[in-house]
């Protein structure tokens, strides 16, 4: 297929490649496969939208914001309910307003246009200094993180995606899975299980159930001991009760996680780095690379053991 004929405003605006090589400076992953378009892409080569975009660029305020809040309404990309609803509190946005076009445009699944914008937003937040301390603010935390790994999903580009969604999962998720692992073997010996997780930052809360009570309290400093040596920065709190307390409520069919409460991306990294390694290792199977489809397979179970797609390609490989 012919690649799409695109405007020079919309080449100039959405196709230089540097704007992938370097995507983000906390994770330097090239995205240079994001380009070029394909022929196959979505694409709104529209003159007005992208003069709007092009002066929102050159001088962001709230009167570029509105003009743009306007074009994406003109173009059908945004309903005239919620263009009507967004124009009354356009000064609440700052650099965040990349990240509400990036949206608009992930929902439209115009991919690539989705992260020219989080890529604008991702720039912002690792610039982002303390007057006081002079240190840089972690951003990688934040959900856009995990909207450009949905992105790059969603495109096809399964490496990038992988590569990608574990460098934001990062020492975070290593030692959670090294936590669950101690108090899941220490609650076994009780004769129970970890029955949910919460969490927010670096404190996670774990919830298990044993049938003897008296267990916890002989327990539980000893697994924090063991849990602060394994990760010192992850603030780790644990609530016993009996199993009961903690009866699983129904779960829908096919959802990959346990129980899980998260306030941060966390469950959308996850999200991303099971379905990317998924997709990538059915592309691995087709060329008859199965070993290669195995380690990825397993490697992406041990963030997630209970994700029935990862499951059931390993089964399927034995």
């Amino acid at each position: 297929m012919e690649a799409p004929k695109l405007s020079p405003a919309f080449q100039s605006l959405y196709c230089n490649p540097a704007m992938f090589a370097l995507f983000s400076s906390f994770h330097p992953i090239s995205f240079a496969r994001v380009l070029p378009f394909q022929a196959d892409d979505v694409i709104l080569d529209d003159r007005h939208l992208l003069y709007a975009e092009e002066a929102l660029l050159a001088g962001p305020s709230d009167e570029t914001r509105l003009r743009v809040v306007e074009a994406f309404s003109g173009c059908g990309l945004v309903p005239e309910s919620d263009a009507a609803n967004l124009k009354p509190v356009i000064d609440f946005f700052d650099a965040d307003f990349f990240e509400l076009m990036g949206l608009v445009y992930a929902n439209a699944r115009m991919f690539r246009c989705a992260l020219r914008w989080y890529r604008e937003v991702i720039r912002h937040l690792e610039n982002i200094v303390d007057k006081n301390t002079n240190v840089g603010f972690r951003s990688d935390t934040q959900s856009v993180y995990a909207s450009v790994g949905y992105c790059l999903y969603s495109l096809g580009l399964f490496e990038e995606a992988i590569a990608w969604s574990k460098a934001c999962l990062g020492p975070r998720q290593m030692a959670d899975i090294v936590c669950r692992a101690l108090i899941d073997y220490e609650a076994e010996a009780g004769g129970g299980r970890i029955a949910a997780m919460e969490g927010a930052g670096p404190r996670m809360r774990y919830f298990v159930g044993v049938f003897d009570p008296a267990f916890s309290s002989q327990t539980t400093s000893r697994l924090k001991g063991a849990m602060k040596r394994f990760a010192s920065f992850h603030e780790v709190y644990i609530d016993w009760a009996t199993p009961e307390t903690f009866a699983r409520e129904p779960v829908p069919d096919g959802y990959p996680f346990q129980p899980e409460f998260d306030a941060t991306a966390l469950m959308r990294h996850k999200m991303n780095l099971i379905f990317a390694t998924c997709g990538r290792a059915d592309a691995l199977i087709a060329k008859g690379y199965i070993e290669e489809a195995k380690r990825l397979l397993n490697e992406a179970a041990i963030v997630e053991p209970e994700a029935e797609c990862l499951q059931e390609r390993i089964q399927a490989l034995r």
